[in-house]
């Protein structure tokens, strides 16, 4: 059998199939183009969810430029204006105390009473020895004018005379030495009576009655502290005292004070007095500061903020205080570039109010910084802006809470 024509048959199809691959190239062409294209746009989309996805929410303001009031923020610590330890200055045991812990007391009120019987019988003993001495006092007296009149008529001896004049003289002293006694035993008499010197708070009383005590006893029987008005210490940096010394001279220095555990409470007093010395170890220089404290929210021993009120900036940069961090590199902020993108700034700020600082370097105005949400944020990531007012308002440094601006 012939294998011709098969073979041939064969050929003329494999031909026929060959024919039909210049039609179908660019239909698979087409389709490799449309697999790239949907692949780079699902590429984009998951790009730019993640984008999203990895912004960190935060709340940004504006650097702002404005006059400001310069202020000095300091810690101090109040003072009485007058602080009186009270010690017996005589011996004896104590027979009464009318006054208790903590009471109000006005000056010259009595405080303790020491048993006053030994001294009031040393003053009888002086008036006593006193009368005598006046007695006998007028006795030679009376003498030596009778031996003047008998001087002059030769009856008696010049030795006599000057006898009877030395005898009025010793006499007279006798007198005068029994007078100082008497005043010195009705002075241990009333110091018998503890007496407050100045008006004030008394602390613990701590001696009562039936303690005996003896004079100028080292114990310290109580204390009593002026509480109105009141001062305050405290401390600032040795670079403000050009500040301090010249604004001082133009007039009254005001200086506000916040208290303890006093948030809405703000006393308001004056600069007094400025410390003659600088501290070299810490660089400070101590000032102090009066208030009339008439409402008592000022205590003895308190810790207070202190606000101290200078001159005036002119066209000071100034941003919100809870934007400034601080770091191994100092003071630093975010900052928001047009992208969104977040960049670290190192500054030099200082606080002007408990909610603003004034920045010195590093920031020019209308520029963005991050207030809040700096918990997750980095140099470099991106941020979205969160204005929901649900949340919380930021606490400043000082402990009082504001609500950032939208």
């Amino acid at each position: 059998m012939s294998t011709e024509p098969i073979i041939h048959k064969h050929s003329t199809s494999y031909r026929k199939q060959l024919s039909y691959i210049p039609f179908l190239f660019p239909l698979f062409l087409a389709l490799i183009f449309c697999l790239i294209l949907l692949f780079v746009s699902c590429g984009n989309d998951n790009t730019n969810i993640t984008r999203q996805q990895s912004a960190v929410p935060v709340i940004t303001e504006n650097v702002i430029r404005r006059d400001v009031l310069r202020t000095l923020l300091a810690v101090g610590n109040v003072q009485p204006a007058t602080s009186v330890a009270i010690k017996p200055q005589v011996g004896g045991q104590i027979v009464a105390v009318p006054v208790s812990s903590g009471q109000d007391v006005v000056k010259d009120q009595v405080l303790f009473q020491i048993d006053p019987r030994p001294y009031e019988a040393a003053v009888q003993e002086m008036e006593a020895n006193l009368m005598r001495s006046q007695v006998l006092l007028k006795k030679a007296e009376e003498d030596q004018a009778r031996f003047s009149n008998l001087i002059r008529q030769d009856a008696v001896s010049r030795e006599q005379y000057d006898q009877i004049v030395a005898t009025a003289a010793s006499h007279n002293a006798v007198v005068a030495q029994y007078k100082a006694a008497l005043a010195s035993a009705k002075l241990q008499l009333e110091y018998a009576t503890i007496l407050a010197p100045v008006s004030g708070r008394i602390g613990e009383v701590l001696l009562d009655e039936g303690n005996v005590v003896k004079a100028n006893d080292d114990r310290t029987l109580l204390i009593i502290n002026t509480m109105a008005p009141a001062k305050i210490r405290f401390a600032v940096p040795e670079r403000f005292l050009p500040e301090v010394i010249t604004q001082l001279a133009l007039g009254e220095i005001p200086v506000t004070a916040m208290p303890e555990g006093f948030i809405k409470t703000v006393s308001s007093g004056r600069l007094t007095s400025i410390d003659n010395t600088v501290d070299t170890t810490t660089g400070t220089i101590k000032l102090e500061a009066t208030f009339d404290n008439k409402d008592l929210k000022l205590w003895p021993g308190q810790f207070t903020r202190i606000s101290v009120d200078l001159l005036t900036i002119h066209d000071a940069i100034v941003i919100n205080a809870s934007a400034v961090l601080e770091g191994i590199i100092g003071q630093y902020v975010y900052t928001v570039d047009s992208d969104n993108v977040a960049k670290t700034r190192k500054i030099k700020a200082s606080f002007i109010t408990v909610m603003e600082m004034m920045v010195e370097e590093g920031l020019e105005e209308g520029e963005r910084v991050v207030v809040d949400g700096h918990l997750n944020l980095a140099d470099g990531l991106a941020i979205v802006e969160h204005r929901d007012d649900s949340l919380p308002a930021v606490t400043d440094k000082a402990g009082s809470g504001y609500s950032p601006k939208p």
